[in-house]
C-alpha cells in the first residue's frame, strides 16, 4: 500500500515537472516570436472598380407650373384639390365674374351706340352728296347767265356760296363718319378687353397634370394689383422625375451627363432606384465659402413611390472598369517606416517613377510593396487607373494575379 502511494506521488511531481517546463519553453519561443515585426499582406486580385460621386438632393417633377390669377377678385367656386389630375384647358377655379359681365353689357352696348352713329354719319354724308349735287347744278346753270348779264352779281355770288357750302358741308359729314369708325373701333377693343377679362375669372389648366398644391381656399379673396397670385401648383408628370442634387466643386470635374446614378429615399430604405445625369448646371452655388454645383439627374417613376419634396441620397458613377487587375488601397498608402533600410529603397524607387503618358488622363503612378515568397520587401512602381473607395486599378504588367501587396508592419511588441 505504500508503495502505490508513493509510485503515484513521482508520477503528480514529474507531470507537473512537465507542465511548468512546457510552460516557460512556450513563453520564451513567444518572446522571440514578438521581436519579429509582423508583415500583413493582401493579395492583388481581379475585379471590377466602381468610382462614385455621393450627394443628396430634393425629389421634383420635370415641369412644376404655378397657376396664378390676372385678376383680383372673390374664388366663387374650386374645381380641383390636391392630387386631382387635371387637363390641358380644363376649368379648376373660378373668380366672380359679376361685375366682370356687367362691364362686358356696358361696353357692348357702347359699341351699339357707335355702330349706331357710324350709320347716322353715313347718312349724312349721302345727304351733303345730295345737298352738293344741288348747288354744283345751281351754280352751272348761273355760271353762263352771268357772264350774259341775265343773271345779277349777287345772284350768282349766292349760288357759288351755296356751291362752296354744300363741298364744305360733305367734307364734314366724312371726317365726322371716321370719328365714328374710329370711336366703333374703340368700343369694340373695350369690349374685347372686357370679355377677355371675362373669360380670365375662369381659372384654365395649362397643361396636363396633377395638382400638387392648392392655396387657396373657396371665398377667398385674391389681390392682382401688383403680382398675380399664386392658386396651384401643378406637376406635369410624375411618372418622371428630377433629382436637383449639389455636388462639390472638388468632384464635379468629374460628373458628366449622362452618366448613371442610383439614389435611396428614406420612404423606401430597402429600394434602389436608378436614373441618370440630364444637365450639369454652370452656375455655382456658394453658401459659407463652400462651392457647389446643381445636377439634374432625371429616373422614372411608374409606380408614383417618389413624391415630390423627398430627399434622396445620391452616387453618380462615374467610371466604372470590369475584370480589372487591382490593388487594395491600404497598399499604396503603406509607407516603410521612416530611418528604415525599407524607406532609403523608397525613395530611390520613387525617383525612378515617371508622369502619365499624355492623353492617359485616369493614369497615374504609385508605389506598392510586394513580398516574395522568401518573405522579402521590394518597392513595385505601378501605373494606376480607375479607383473607389477599396480599391484602385494597376495599368500594365508591373505586378501580376496575386502577388502579396503589404499594408502594414506592426511594430516589435504590438
Amino acid at each position: 500500500m505504500k508503495k502505490t502511494t508513493r509510485r503515484n506521488f513521482w508520477i503528480i511531481l514529474f507531470a507537473a515537472l512537465l507542465v511548468t517546463a512546457g510552460f516557460y519553453l512556450t513563453r520564451g519561443n513567444e518572446g522571440s516570436a514578438s521581436k519579429t515585426p509582423q508583415i500583413e499582406t493582401v493579395a492583388i486580385d481581379r475585379g471590377d472598380i466602381e468610382r462614385a460621386v455621393a450627394t443628396s438632393g430634393a425629389v421634383r417633377p420635370l415641369i412644376t407650373v404655378e397657376v396664378g390669377s390676372q385678376l383680383s377678385g372673390q374664388v366663387a367656386e374650386l374645381y380641383a384639390d390636391f392630387n386631382s389630375p387635371v387637363e390641358k384647358g380644363q376649368i379648376i377655379a373660378l373668380i366672380d365674374p359679376q361685375s366682370f359681365t356687367s362691364r362686358v353689357l356696358q361696353n357692348r352696348a357702347e359699341m351699339e351706340v357707335a355702330t349706331a352713329n357710324v350709320t347716322v354719319q353715313r347718312a349724312n354724308i349721302e345727304r351733303a352728296e345730295a345737298n352738293l349735287r344741288k348747288a354744283r347744278l345751281e351754280y352751272e346753270r348761273s355760271e353762263p347767265l352771268a357772264k350774259t348779264g341775265t343773271l345779277s352779281a349777287s345772284e350768282f355770288d349766292t349760288a357759288t356760296a351755296s356751291y362752296d357750302s354744300a363741298t364744305a358741308d360733305l367734307t364734314m359729314a366724312r371726317a365726322q363718319l371716321d370719328n365714328a369708325l374710329a370711336a366703333l373701333q374703340q368700343r369694340q377693343a373695350l369690349l374685347e378687353s372686357a370679355e377677355i377679362d371675362l373669360e380670365r375669372t375662369k381659372i384654365r389648366s395649362p397643361i396636363d397634370g396633377i395638382v400638387i398644391e392648392r392655396a387657396i381656399d373657396q371665398g377667398q379673396t385674391v389681390a392682382a394689383s401688383l403680382s398675380s397670385p399664386i392658386l396651384f401648383y401643378i406637376a406635369q408628370d410624375l411618372t418622371e422625375i428630377q433629382i436637383e442634387a449639389n455636388v462639390d466643386e472638388a468632384d464635379i470635374g468629374n460628373v458628366r451627363a449622362g452618366n448613371a446614378a442610383t439614389f435611396t429615399v428614406d420612404a423606401y430604405p430597402e429600394l434602389d432606384f436608378f436614373g441618370q445625369v440630364d444637365q450639369v448646371r454652370l452656375a455655382p452655388n456658394e453658401e459659407n465659402n463652400v462651392v457647389t454645383y446643381t445636377v439634374i439627374i432625371t429616373a422614372g417613376n411608374p409606380d408614383m413611390k417618389l413624391l415630390p419634396g423627398m430627399t434622396a441620397i445620391v452616387d453618380i458613377v462615374t467610371g466604372r472598369s470590369e475584370d480589372v487587375l487591382r490593388v487594395s488601397n491600404e497598399a499604396l498608402r503603406f509607407k516603410p517606416p521612416a530611418g528604415s533600410e525599407l524607406a532609403k529603397l523608397d525613395a530611390r524607387s520613387s525617383q525612378k517613377g515617371s508622369r502619365p503618358g499624355p492623353g492617359d488622363e485616369e493614369s497615374r503612378s504609385g508605389t506598392i510593396w510586394i513580398q516574395s515568397d522568401d518573405g522579402m520587401l521590394a518597392p513595385v512602381l505601378v501605373r494606376l487607373g480607375l479607383g473607389d473607395e477599396t480599391h484602385t486599378q494597376i495599368i500594365g504588367q508591373s505586378v501580376a494575379e496575386g502577388d502579396r501587396a503589404v499594408k502594414r508592419i506592426r511594430p516589435v511588441g504590438r
